[in-house]
């Protein structure tokens, strides 16, 4: 068990990498994430999610039960949406995962979101 918290500073590192990101994406604007000519902001943005889904599954169980606020299964119900259904991704939700959700599970971690 000990070797699994160890970790866990680690995983939190990644994670607030991944906000920092994930807040660039955010500061660039909501226009430009939905600009359908362009979808490179998109494509970081589920890149960032699925990091923060695989980052979380990392997390040892005692670390996640110390912190019920986070809402772990909605971060891995992101994680499959996004990977299961490519075309059809609904890209307000992807927003709504990036600019408020993920700030939101940041802040209640202790993690600075950029």
């Amino acid at each position: 068990m000990t070797d699994a918290l160890d970790r866990v500073p680690a995983i939190l590192d990644d994670i607030a990498r991944f906000a920092v990101t994930a807040a660039r994406v955010v500061a660039r604007g909501r226009e430009t994430f939905f600009d359908p000519d362009v979808d490179d902001q998109r494509r970081i943005a589920k890149s960032v999610l699925m990091d923060l889904s695989t980052a979380a599954d990392r997390l040892p169980a005692s670390f996640r039960d110390q912190h019920p606020d986070v809402n772990w299964s909605g971060i891995r119900a992101v994680r499959n949406f996004i990977a299961h259904d490519y075309a059809g991704t609904d890209v307000e939700i992807l927003w709504r995962a990036i600019a408020a959700e993920f700030p939101d599970i940041c802040e209640r971690l202790g993690i600075a979101s950029g």
